[in-house]
């Protein structure tokens, strides 16, 4: 009996100390940090190629929607910040994380590529980004349609670039950036 009380003793010592030098688990940051939802929050973006401006104001709740004056309509749940058609950011929000979702009878994959990444805009540098990725195939393997959509903690999205990557190299497609912000 003794020496059954000093083998369990053994295990669980060792089990023990296996689970304390294994890190904990990293759940990633609450996605809805990264992209605040008030109504009056607004964000003027600037496009490129063009230089056209267009300002983008959240003016209503819905239930859990809020509602801008493009007739958007986004929410933050327990899963992530959604639009009415998919999540634009999901948990856990770490490297390599993915999600999909259908559009059009295709299904799209979006991949965090950072979590950490620095962007500068008119409105300023920002830090700590979290850049989602999504690639399309081209018509007739042609190469790749992507989009990175870069998103600043308590300001919400500050960059979107869409570009091609083909055997010819990867060319700018357009890009999107932030001018001014209003955030609650």
């Amino acid at each position: 009996m003794k020496r059954f009380v000093l083998l369990l003793l053994a295990l669980v010592s060792c089990k023990t100390a296996e689970t304390r030098d294994k890190p904990a688990a990293s759940p990633g940051v609450d996605p809805a940090i990264y992209y605040p939802l008030a109504v009056g929050n607004s964000w003027t973006y600037e496009y490129t190629p063009g230089a056209r401006r267009e300002t983008i104001q959240i003016v209503a709740r819905d239930g859990p929607w809020f509602v801008d004056d493009h007739r958007g309509r986004v929410r933050a749940d327990s899963e992530g910040v959604r639009d009415a058609d998919q999540y634009l950011l999901h948990a856990p929000l770490t490297a390599g994380a993915h999600w999909t979702a259908v559009q059009n009878l295709v299904v799209q994959h979006f991949t965090v590529s950072a979590v950490d990444a620095t962007v500068k805009t008119r409105a300023g540098a920002f830090s700590k980004c979290v850049v989602v990725r999504n690639e399309s195939p081209l018509p007739q393997g042609a190469g790749k349609f992507v989009t990175e959509w870069t998103y600043a903690p308590n300001v919400g999205l500050v960059q979107v670039r869409t570009q091609t990557v083909s055997t010819r190299g990867t060319q700018e497609q357009s890009r999107l950036d932030l001018a001014a912000y209003r955030v609650q």
